[in-house]
């Protein structure tokens, strides 16, 4: 059984992630930086991956414009879905679950992690589409989202670090 002491180190784990991924992400826009890329590699087991094609990677405009925005969606990714995904099951194994379904941002970040599992799409069973409209903060999720991609100006960056942010306020403060 994981403790809530587990649950808060993971939680914290998760926001020095996104940060490293942020750290990466203001060095790779730093073109001091791409000569120092040229030399260095990663070896793991057998192998070893040059950093040199990341450099002649962001030293393209278009190149770089895609790969940072895809590597973005990834720390995303990371941070809402793995987050949320401690919680419930923490919640489900300390029987808290009614408490965090109770939660105001619990059925809009669901379906959140749902989208963002399923490449950045909303895709709505029948048991979501009854709870439709779901809202948070300044944001309401549609039926006519349905099928529909995930735009980042809908819940992006800042968005992704507000909803941690409410994750880990609700798992410090409320979680037993």
């Amino acid at each position: 059984m994981v403790t809530k002491a587990d649950l808060l180190a993971q939680l914290v784990n998760a926001r020095n992630n996104y940060v490293l991924g942020l750290a990466a992400l203001s060095l790779f826009a730093t073109r001091e930086v791409y000569p120092i890329l040229e030399t260095q590699s990663a070896s793991f087991g057998t192998y070893t991956v040059g950093f040199d094609q990341v450099s002649k990677l962001l030293r393209v405009t278009a190149d770089r414009d895609i790969a940072i925005k895809e590597f973005l969606t990834m720390l995303l990714r990371a941070l809402i879905k793995e987050s949320f995904e401690l919680i419930k099951d923490y919640s489900d194994q300390s029987g808290q679950a009614s408490l965090l379904k109770g939660q105001i941002w619990y059925q809009f970040a669901r379906i959140i992690r749902n989208c963002i599992s399923h490449n950045f799409h909303f895709e709505f069973n029948s048991y979501d589409k009854g709870l439709l409209p779901v809202a948070w903060r300044s944001r309401t999720i549609t039926a006519a989202m349905d099928r529909q991609p995930l735009p980042l100006s809908f819940f992006g960056y800042t968005e992704a670090w507000e909803l941690f942010n409410e994750f880990t306020l609700f798992a410090s403060g409320q979680l037993k």
